[in-house]
């Protein structure tokens, strides 16, 4: 009798504190607790390698060793470089889809972690992996749509269809341009990472080199197929220019071997502006340049020729030196229609600009209402007509209208001219839904709407009994999503959640929309517990009674002939089978519906809690254990078993990336996870419960 009180007494810790610890550390001391720390550190398992010296899932923000940033920090610019390097490699081989796994989602994510890590160390986040990062992505595109081209350029070759062949050569042209700049910024960078002396880049920078080479001698080839050589040359009559003082002067175009490109209506190209000019029989020209924007500081403007696109001639450029002046444009007081406008109308603006008389063409405009940009226009013989609709931004009552010319150090000088419209209030359309997640915390969801049309970037709060609780901001269709905490003391029963729209910086009336949430229990009750705690706590006071039962029938079986047979069945070992097992399979359960709901990190959190409720039982491992802890004990004491390990392993870095992560897991991942979790419960896919269960 001793000996099954003994057991019983062991059996009820066990079921007390299996809950607690099967979380590794998941209910947290205060937050000045030693204990916190030593709950939530995060180890990094020992895969049995004395040369794996890699860093794994480590929060730079836990450390407070020397050296543990430093160490992170060297790891991952090691990974970044790695990673960069083969997809340097892999683009040289004309691999691009594994080129662009090499710099996808994964090193984003290293990268943040770098930024995170090397803040806290000498040499600081260096940016040049982010700039690589993106170089290489855009190189890879740029390489691979160049392939593409050339192979319909040569398809075109192939049918004899040479208007075609041209206007893809130009093309490709264009892209050999920008994947030779693309190529070298990319090698600048390279060169700022490969600083710290431990990098070497060296074999992606050769393979960059080779790509860029390979594509400009294959272009080289194409321009001598499909294009004559040209040279332009600019006799200018004056070099100190205005926009009042145009540059003035005669030109001549001819091809490389120095024939006249006689009698053709040419296009010319000074900064953003476009001039059109006509050679004569010996390819000369006269032309008039009148700079815009053109910046003050330029002691020279480039001239290029453009030609067509079915053209047979190669372009070409020169300088011409000039010293710019300054002059002041007027912009004539804009017009506005309607006089009168509210939420989601159209604004028609119209306005001039002109400089003594001259209509200034081609120029950007910015317009804006209340001080809220509402757009560029773009002036065609010197006016403009533009129009936008009015945000929720301009305030009610009368505001400016103010048409801009945004310039600085430019050939025209800055300037505006503004008129008023009348804005009137717009009653918006508030809705809010909301549902129980666990015992203290409540979904919610909404929709704030005016004039039809969804209301975004605009902030609701959400009260319970006059008290704001939470303020969520709505997204570009007017939506809007939150999860709000009830106050402690909040009972069981109906409370009216309440959403408020009221911003005195719009022109949208204050509004509100009220919603009743049943609750099923007070959230005070589970303020330390979630609700699968409660569960299991449940579930554990059932089993106690079950090993009640048991101990009693030992105890009235004791002087029967069975008694024997009895000891040798051990039926405390059947309650901790029974136990485990019904623990484990309502964990399981609860994280099948966590995630059904959403709640990928919970599911997660609640699936590893079944898995150590499982093997703590089946091992007899026990204690606070955090979660790598556990993890190392579990190989130790069965290296035999590789799945199961590696099963393990894969659970507890869900569990980690859940609890610890910054971002928390996908539920692709989560549903990845819980599967694991069944198998190393023994459980099927899913699990169904029929009375011979219970």
């Amino acid at each position: 009798m001793t000996t099954a009180v003994g057991r019983t007494i062991v059996l009820v810790v066990l079921l007390v504190c299996l809950p607690l610890t099967a979380v590794g550390g998941a209910v947290a001391a205060p937050a000045d607790s030693t204990n916190e720390r030593v709950a939530f550190q995060q180890d990094t398992p020992d895969d049995g390698s004395e040369d794996n010296e890699t860093v794994r899932h480590q929060n730079p923000d836990e450390y407070d060793e020397d050296g543990d940033s430093e160490a992170t920090e060297r790891w991952l610019s090691d990974w970044m470089s790695s990673q960069l390097e083969g997809s340097a490699v892999e683009l040289s081989e004309g691999e691009y889809d594994l080129a662009r796994e090499y710099v996808d989602e994964e090193y984003r994510d290293r990268f943040e972690q770098y930024v995170d890590v090397a803040g806290d160390t000498e040499s600081g986040a260096n940016n040049s992996y982010e700039e690589a990062q993106n170089e290489q992505e855009e190189l890879t595109d740029s390489v691979e749509e160049y392939q593409d081209l050339k192979s319909q350029y040569e398809a075109s070759r192939e049918t004899g269809n040479e208007e075609r062949a041209r206007e893809l050569a130009r093309e490709l042209e264009v892209l050999s341009n920008d994947i030779e700049s693309s190529s070298q910024q990319l090698q600048d960078h390279y060169g700022a990472i490969s600083e710290d002396e431990d990098i070497d880049l060296s074999d992606a920078s050769a393979a960059i080199e080779t790509v860029n080479q390979d594509v400009q001698t294959e272009q080289e080839v194409i321009r001598e197929s499909e294009f004559v050589e040209t040279e332009l040359t600019i006799e200018p009559t004056n070099t100190d220019i205005s926009f009042t003082e145009p540059l003035v002067g005669t030109g001549e175009l001819r091809t490389a071997d120095g024939e006249p490109i006689a009698n053709e209506e040419i296009r010319l190209d000074i900064g953003n502006q476009t001039i059109q000019a006509e050679t004569d029989g010996a390819g000369s020209f006269d032309f008039e340049y009148r700079p815009i924007s053109a910046p003050l500081s330029a002691e020279t403007v480039t001239v290029r020729y453009a030609p067509e696109t079915q053209s047979v001639y190669f372009g070409s450029e020169t300088d011409v030196a000039v010293s710019i002046e300054q002059v002041e444009p007027t912009i004539t007081a804009p017009v506005v229609d309607p006089e009168q406008v509210a939420f989601g109308d159209e604004l028609v603006v119209e306005s001039e600009l002109y400089v003594d008389g001259v209509p200034v063409d081609g120029v950007p405009l910015s317009v804006s209402s209340g001080g809220e940009f509402l757009g560029v226009t773009e002036t065609v013989n010197g006016s403009f007509t533009g129009s936008a609709t009015v945000p929720a931004g301009i305030s009610a009552g009368e505001q400016s209208v103010r048409v801009a010319l945004p310039f600085e150090d430019r050939a025209l000088a800055s300037t505006e001219a503004e008129t008023t419209v009348t804005v009137t209030e717009t009653e918006p359309d508030l809705s809010i839904s909301a549902s129980q997640t666990d015992n203290s915390e409540v979904a919610v969801n909404g929709t704030l709407e005016a004039a039809g049309n969804g209301v975004g970037a605009q902030s609701v709060q959400l009260l319970v009994d006059g008290e704001v609780l939470e303020t969520v901001t709505t997204d570009e269709t007017g939506a809007f999503t939150g999860s709000v905490s009830l106050p402690e003391g909040t009972t069981a029963g109906d409370v009216q959640l309440v959403a408020v729209y009221d911003d005195d910086g719009t022109n949208l009336a204050r509004t509100e929309a009220a919603t009743t949430v049943s609750l099923s229990s007070a959230s005070n009750s589970s303020a330390f517990l979630p609700t699968w705690m409660w569960l299991v706590l449940g579930l554990s006071v059932v089993v106690a009674g079950v090993a009640g039962v048991y101990w009693y029938r030992d105890r009235t079986e004791s002087t029967s002939p069975s008694d024997s047979q009895a000891d040798e069945s051990d039926p405390v070992a059947t309650v901790d089978s029974v136990e485990s097992s019904s623990l484990s399979q309502a964990l399981l359960s609860q994280a099948a519906t966590q995630l059904s709901r959403g709640d990928a990190d919970g599911a997660v959190q609640n699936g590893y809690a079944a898995v150590r409720t499982h093997l703590e039982s089946q091992l007899e491992i026990a204690g606070a254990l955090t979660h790598w802890e556990f993890y190392r004990q579990y190989r130790e004491r069965d290296p035999a078993s590789a799945d199961s390990v590696t099963t393990l392993r894969d659970v507890t870095e869900g569990y980690e990336q859940a609890t610890f992560g910054r971002e928390g897991i996908s539920e692709h991942d989560a549903e990845t996870v819980l599967e694991r979790a069944r198998a190393l419960c023994g459980l099927e896919e899913t699990t169904s419960t029929s009375p011979a269960d219970d």
